[in-house]
């Protein structure tokens, strides 16, 4: 009976080298159970975080002029002339666009015959109103351009149409009134019969700049 109890008492208690094992497999167990952990506190914390943006958008202006109302119009037409005759035309520019402009005038004789473009000259005043420009009556306004003659070419007639301000460019703020122009067209007296019967048309051209930055 003693020697059974010893044989029981042996069989359960484990050897030195099993304890070992065991607390060695213990140990590996906490400790990858803990590196577990840490890593998910690395891969789940997080900070607070905020943005913020701002928008902005752009649209550009523009520049337009019209004469007497179009971008293209027509002047009534001189007949019958004879020397020592003038006659006179309103042109009323306006700044139709969203920019200050300024602007020049040119001109160009597109048909002609017997080369009258030579003898005819051309004023162009300002401040003078509609009625008094029909009648003729000129004597309110000044004279901005003198006695012009508008050739087969191109012709600078007031200011120039070069970029920059440049002498005798008009500047018409946006949203402001008409500038009212004059244009006397004047056969001198000492035309001679050589141009009896002739006809010409020019072409007024205005053109414009803005006037920001430029």
């Amino acid at each position: 009976m003693d020697v059974l109890l010893e044989e029981m008492d042996s069989f359960q208690r484990p050897a030195p080298a099993d304890r070992d094992r065991r607390r060695r497999l213990v140990g590996t167990v906490v400790i990858v159970g803990l590196a577990f952990v840490g890593i998910g506190q690395l891969t789940t914390a997080a900070l607070f975080e905020g943005s913020a943006t701002a928008a902005v958008s752009y649209a550009s202006g523009n520049v337009s002029i019209q004469a007497n109302g179009f971008a293209s119009t027509t002047l009534a037409a001189a007949t019958n002339l004879a020397p020592g005759d003038t006659v006179f035309r309103s042109v009323n520019v306006t700044n139709t666009g969203s920019l200050d402009l300024r602007y020049a005038v040119s001109g160009i004789t597109t048909v002609e015959t017997k080369n009258l473009s030579s003898v005819l000259r051309y004023t162009v005043f300002q401040g003078v109103s509609n009625a008094q420009c029909a009648a003729g009556n000129t004597g309110g306004g000044a004279a901005v351009a003198s006695n012009v003659t508008i050739a087969t070419v191109t012709t600078a007639v007031l200011g120039s149409s070069a970029n920059g301000f440049q002498a005798g460019d008009r500047p018409i703020a946006a949203g402001a009134g008409a500038d009212a122009l004059c244009v006397a067209m004047d056969l001198p007296l000492a035309t001679t019969s050589t141009f009896a019967s002739a006809t010409a048309t020019v072409q007024l051209t205005f053109d414009a700049e803005q006037t920001k930055n430029n």
